[in-house]
């Protein structure tokens, strides 16, 4: 991220107060200063720090050996930022969404200087890295050219937003805060929040925890352990480290349509191995190959749409075995499949895939085609185009299994 303007911003010591420099000479000062800024406020730091990840930005890496099981992080109560609720009722947004609630209330923490939270939003992506990399941020253009699959979940989370702004407006032009400050602030929200369930049966809330929103996303099978209990957050080894590795965290078992939308990243490995969790949505090329009744049939029993193919099995997800079966044999035939996981009698997966693979073809050429019809490099298009060609690889490796 480029460096900011300098500034000078006060924090809180444990023994009172004093005015400290916010960072500006390199990347690197900036987070030592908000490394004992979250100290301050009872975060304990154990064999990790913040560091440059060559073209991939900031990653959590490990400044020693560290055992399985050890305890790397721990952030407390104390030290999360919580939707501010006294802010929140004097403005009368009660019954605005969490993330609106959160969003706000940083964003006016943020732009009252005086409340130090300047140092941890100093070490936050910049505006632009949303607008370069988050899909909710493109041009129309750019949008229209995401796979279908992308779509739907873009789709879902500009009707989040558009919401949350309608309800939010009034009161931001008010404290003359911006769209486009109140959309960024959203997205650092969406990007960096954790659920709170506070003890004694207080309700729970949206919250950001310090230092833990540096660790990067890993798939499953490749992260450390994030609990959570009365007292707060902690993060602990789930290996032996060496010095020098770096420490992920798991956003969840998203598959890569997910991670694009909300995070503005996809997971790609040089080796072509694809995501544990990751799947490649067929909704748009299965769903008008099924009879209208077909569709009912499917429907009555909650097996209609996400259909998926898996790339790290290059498997079909059981529903779209079942949806597939539903349109080629008799209702006796299919829902017996869909009870037992096997055909009633003899093995019908080769009927399915003879029908899959015409279909998968047609998907090779769709990606095909949008692939060499991007364009430029530009980090937007980067990711579509990853992303189209991730599909084909996995459309390819169907086809050819």
């Amino acid at each position: 991220m480029p460096s900011r303007a300098p500034k000078r911003t006060k924090i809180e010591e444990k023994n009172g107060s004093s005015t400290v420099p916010s960072p500006t000479a390199t990347q690197d000062d900036k987070h030592v200063v908000f490394t004992k800024w979250a100290q301050n406020r009872g975060v304990e730091i154990n064999g990790v720090a913040p560091s440059k990840l060559e073209g991939r930005g900031l990653g959590l890496m490990t400044t020693r050996k560290i055992k399985s099981g050890e305890r790397m992080l721990s952030i407390p109560e104390k030290a999360m930022f919580k939707p501010d609720s006294k802010l929140l009722k004097q403005q009368r947004l009660e019954r605005a969404s969490p993330q609106a609630q959160l969003a706000f209330s940083a964003m006016s923490a943020c732009k009252a200087r005086e409340t130090g939270l300047g140092v941890w939003q100093a070490t936050w992506p910049e505006a632009e890295d949303f607008w370069q990399s988050m899909p909710m941020c493109w041009s129309e253009d750019m949008r229209g050219k995401l796979p279908p699959p992308v779509q739907q979940p873009l789709e879902r989370q500009l009707a989040d937003y558009g919401k949350d702004w309608t309800a939010l407006a009034d009161v931001c032009r008010k404290h003359d805060y911006s769209e486009d400050d109140f959309k960024y602030f959203w997205m650092i929200v969406n990007s960096r929040s954790f659920h709170w369930k506070p003890p004694k049966g207080r309700p729970g809330s949206m919250v950001m925890c310090p230092f833990i929103d540096y660790m990067n996303h890993g798939p499953t099978g490749t992260t450390c352990q994030v609990t959570t209990d009365q007292h707060g957050y902690e993060v602990h080894a789930d290996r032996d480290y060496e010095a020098g590795e770096e420490v992920l965290a798991t956003y969840g078992a998203h598959s890569n349509d997910k991670l694009l939308v909300h995070y503005g990243f996809v997971i790609d490995s040089p080796y072509g191995v694809p995501s544990p969790d990751d799947d490649i949505r067929l909704d748009h090329i299965l769903l008008p190959k099924l009879e209208e009744r077909v569709k009912v049939q499917l429907q009555d029993v909650g097996f209609l749409g996400a259909y998926a193919l898996l790339p790290q099995s290059n498997e079909l997800c059981f529903k779209t075995q079942v949806a597939v079966r539903a349109q080629l044999l008799t209702a006796n035939e299919w829902e017996y499949f869909m009870t037992n996981g096997e055909d009633m009698s003899s093995d019908q997966s080769g009927a399915v895939k003879a029908f899959i693979v015409p279909l998968m073809k047609t998907y090779h050429d769709e990606c095909a085609m949008h692939i060499s019809s991007i364009g430029e490099s530009s980090p937007a298009a980067d990711l579509v185009k990853t992303r189209w060609t991730q599909i084909q690889r996995a459309v390819d490796a169907y086809i050819d299994g």
